[in-house]
């Protein structure tokens, strides 16, 4: 896949992608070499998933722009609002743990949990929003966008819901085996999906997608989207001026 993204000059236009793809081959790679159930392995783990949800979120907000490439003031304003709450939704784990005053075996684990699972939940949410978004309003998206983003929405929304059920499994290994090579299936799915459909003529293909059954809804739901840009450009303008 990174040699797709390569080969096709795909790398420099979904950066984040490849940026993203190449860091959890790396981290997963290394992870080979240390022993499972150990201290290290725990703080291998801790650091190598920060680093992935950290640029998964910033994936995250390249998706919100380049879905929103034909608004820009939306664009802008949206990824603006995804960025705030990311970034609120970091700091609620460390205000949960101190005030939850629970004994805990292993609090730096359980506080990384609250973490892992907050931000999975958060940037989960955000991909339906936006999957729901396109799928009502008649925005045109070049077709390498809409592969990108549908195949990144399947990865993170089940990776979240992974995540969610081995944190919460009663101590049964065989359930977060089973959990753990069901997502591996998916990501190996969403990654031929990715594979097949980022080509470089997908750079010069478009499609509508949302409200493609109805031409009059659709341009209705156009001139909306135009106008709430228009409207969201000049009060960037006013405040700027004021500024």
């Amino acid at each position: 896949m990174l040699w797709r993204l390569w080969s096709a000059r795909l790398a420099p236009i979904y950066k984040l992608l490849f940026f993203y793809l190449t860091a959890d081959t790396v981290l997963t790679v290394g992870g080979l070499s240390i022993q499972p159930n150990t201290n290290w392995y725990a703080y291998y783990y801790i650091g190598a998933q920060t680093v992935k949800i950290l640029i998964a979120a910033f994936v995250l907000v390249e998706i919100y722009s380049l879905s929103l490439a034909n608004t820009p003031a939306l664009a802008q304003f949206v990824r603006n609002c995804v960025a705030y709450i990311l970034a609120a939704s970091a700091l609620f784990p460390g205000v949960a743990l101190v005030l939850d005053r629970s004994p805990a075996r292993y609090p730096l684990l359980r506080g990384f949990f609250l973490f892992e699972q907050t931000m999975g939940a958060i940037m989960a949410i955000f991909l339906v929003l936006l999957s729901i978004f396109l799928a009502y309003f008649p925005v045109r998206l070049r077709r390498n966008v809409f592969v990108y983003s549908s195949g990144f929405i399947v990865w993170a929304v089940t990776h979240s819901v992974a995540v969610f059920l081995v944190n919460h499994s009663p101590g049964d290994n065989r359930f977060r085996a089973t959990v753990n090579l069901s997502q591996a299936f998916i990501q190996a799915g969403c990654l031929l999906f990715w594979l097949a459909g980022l080509q470089q003529e997908g750079e010069l293909r478009t499609a509508v997608v949302g409200h493609i059954w109805s031409r009059a809804e659709a341009d209705r739901l156009t001139e909306l989207l135009e106008a709430i840009n228009s409207r969201l450009e000049r009060l960037r303008r006013e405040r700027n001026r004021i500024d």
